[in-house]
């Protein structure tokens, strides 16, 4: 449990996340996480270097990645500073935030900038010498699709662990599986009534360019897919006798988003509203059983609880990473979460997955939500690649 960890409020921002070979699709993710970085410092009125160290999290490569952290920093304009580059699939964020807060907590920095970044579109595709192959032929990957669809250890698509999960919970309909994606599709247009108003209370606008003479802003998500029960229920499951179909799981995305890691008495001097505290109390971990996936979430988000000293009954708010309807189905029956205080506001079932920064802007939403809400405790939680989950909890007083 976290003592001398705290974020400043409007200390963190997300990029509009874009659905796969849409707008961001031919920007390094490096580069525009910088871009959107520095328009998120330049709005608060802060310089790069107040910083003295960062934390990045990113899980797929791009080209000049074995550079990441400190190309970074400079891009933004702090080339005094690095730090370690995290990747742990969706569980990056989680632990780019924990690690922040190990920094602060033990004294060693005091400022500390957490940023995360990915692009699924037009992954790379790896290629390694093989000289004993057929004619020397190379050993290939798509980093993506491939372990998208095959865990080399449990020798399973993503989907079909979550199936796994269904029926060894038992009783998960493809019509609860659908009401489930309904629910979650009608909790992210909540974040869009008044203009947006909630979004832009921490959403950075992009500016990509297109050819040499135009450019595009991108203020708001792209590519989200209307959830509705008369589009869902004629989807047939992606596998046959299941209960997940096409429209009950996230897209990939490209996207971006980040948080300030401090003191107290730092986080307080950088917000504008000083009557506002955001502390961060616990990290929790979990691994479930071989193809097992969304099963680890549950007992990652009840360390980070025990660690914080509270119950569900506790908590004001608590916010998913979600790929697949069938995690919140699980999560909320074990946990006996209030469908009133989960997932409002939207989650990565609706508005993308670009991995590493997924964790980090649904943090960014839970503390928003807090905020709005008078204060309290929240979780957020989600799983990972290889039956992981990794947690978070925050206080808002």
């Amino acid at each position: 449990m976290f003592q001398k960890v705290f974020i400043p409020y409007k200390g963190y921002w997300s990029s509009p996340f874009s659905r796969w070979q849409m707008s961001f699709q031919n920007i390094n993710a490096i580069e525009l996480g910088a871009q959107t970085t520095r328009k998120f410092l330049e709005m608060r009125g802060l310089a790069a270097d107040i910083f003295d160290g960062c934390v990045l999290g990113m899980t797929i490569g791009q080209p000049a990645w074995f550079y990441a952290n400190p190309w970074f920093c400079g891009l933004l304009g702090n080339d005094k500073i690095s730090g370690p580059t995290i990747s742990q699939a969706c569980a990056t964020s989680a632990t780019a935030i924990w690690t922040g807060g190990l920094w602060v907590e033990t004294g060693s920095h005091k400022n500390i900038l957490v940023a995360t970044m990915d692009r699924c579109s037009n992954g790379p595709h790896t290629v390694w010498p093989n000289p004993n192959g057929p004619g020397g032929e190379v050993i290939s990957e798509n980093w993506n699709m491939d372990n998208f669809n095959r865990d080399p250890y449990a020798g399973e698509p993503m989907v079909k662990t979550s199936e796994n999960v269904a029926l060894m919970v038992g009783g998960i309909t493809k019509e609860e599986s659908d009401a489930m994606a309904v629910r979650r599709y009608e909790q992210y247009l909540m974040s869009l009534t008044n203009d947006r108003e909630f979004q832009k209370g921490y959403m950075i606008p992009v500016e990509t360019r297109i050819s040499k003479k135009k450019s595009l802003i991108i203020e708001s998500d792209e590519g989200i897919t209307p959830c509705t029960p008369e589009g869902l229920a004629p989807l047939k499951p992606v596998i046959a006798g299941g209960c997940i179909s096409f429209g009950a799981q996230t897209h990939p995305a490209d996207g971006n988003a980040g948080l300030i890691i401090t003191t107290k008495d730092k986080a307080k001097e950088l917000s504008p509203n000083k009557g506002v505290t955001i502390q961060l109390i616990s990290y929790g971990y979990a691994r479930a059983k071989k193809a097992h996936m969304a099963a680890a979430v549950t007992p990652a988000a009840e360390m980070a609880l025990k660690s914080a000293g509270i119950e569900v009954k506790d908590l004001k708010a608590v916010k998913t990473h979600n790929p697949f309807t069938v995690n919140d189905i699980v999560m909320g029956k074990l946990m006996k979460i209030p469908e009133e205080i989960f997932n409002n506001y939207g989650s990565s079932l609706i508005f993308g997955h670009p991995q590493g920064p997924t964790g980090a802007r649904c943090t960014v939403e839970l503390i928003e939500e807090l905020v709005k809400n008078g204060g309290g405790y929240g979780l957020f939680a989600g799983c990972a690649a290889g039956d992981t989950a990794a947690a978070l909890v925050v206080k808002v007083f």
